[in-house]
């Protein structure tokens, strides 16, 4: 709590004498012992608090949802073969999926990296790396290697 509104509280109970910080600090871990005014500034306190939890999560909620529902856009636009994005949260969700792709292109590999499996790629991880410029059968185009490989 700040001096201020502990101040303005007091003021307004027409409370006169002096509160010293160790008072203040018994009261609010004892509120029993404290005055009305005091407990009243405890529940405005916590009761702005509560709010302020729920409108950060509440956007926290939103944001989530938005990025959801972009990552969803941003898949159908790989799979569908884009080539751009404009919006810069889109573009972040098509580098993340890329680069999840290129770590699947290593694990899909036979023994020598650079040789893949192809059915173990999804058509989603395939389009990620074409949109990355990654070609699946090109080892030079890759951007993640297995740390065995010469490249």
């Amino acid at each position: 709590m700040k001096v201020h509104e502990i101040a303005r509280w007091m003021r307004g109970a027409g409370v006169t004498e002096t509160l010293t910080p160790q008072q203040a600090t018994a009261w609010k871990v004892d509120p029993r012992n404290a005055p009305e005014w005091f407990t009243d500034l405890l529940a405005e306190n916590a009761s702005c608090a509560a709010e302020r939890e729920y409108r950060e999560r509440q956007a926290d909620l939103e944001y989530e949802h938005r990025m959801l529902n972009l990552t969803e856009k941003v898949t159908k636009r790989l799979l569908a073969g884009a080539k751009h994005f404009r919006n810069p949260d889109a573009e972040l969700i098509a580098q993340d999926m890329a680069l999840r792709a290129s770590k699947e292109l290593c694990r899909a590999h036979t023994e020598a990296c650079g040789k893949i499996i192809p059915e173990l790629l999804s058509d989603l991880d395939i389009a990620a790396l074409r949109w990355a410029g990654i070609d699946p059968h090109d080892h030079s185009t890759w951007i993640v290697h297995r740390g065995d490989c010469a490249a």
